[in-house]
């Protein structure tokens, strides 16, 4: 089993991955906070680490991502 994340390092690596996932489909922030009814900042903010996002947020990304929600948790693509 892995190290348990800290809150901190766990929102961090969530970020990461949803601007990775994010850069890979071709979709801005604005344009993947209209698909979330989220606003831009708000998008950018989950990606710096600067808000951590509710599961129900989380959930609204992964169907805008077009992917299933366990895929934001998949840290060991953020390394490839």
């Amino acid at each position: 089993m892995s190290k348990l994340l800290s809150k901190s390092e766990l929102s961090s690596r969530i970020g990461s991955r949803i601007k990775q996932l994010r850069d890979l489909k071709g979709i801005s922030q604005a344009e993947l906070g209209r698909l979330c009814e989220k606003d831009r900042q708000h998008i950018e903010l989950i990606e710096n680490n600067k808000v951590s996002a509710n599961i129900y947020t989380l959930y609204l990304i992964s169907r805008a991502l077009e992917i299933n929600l366990d895929e934001l948790f998949d840290f060991e693509q953020l390394d490839h």
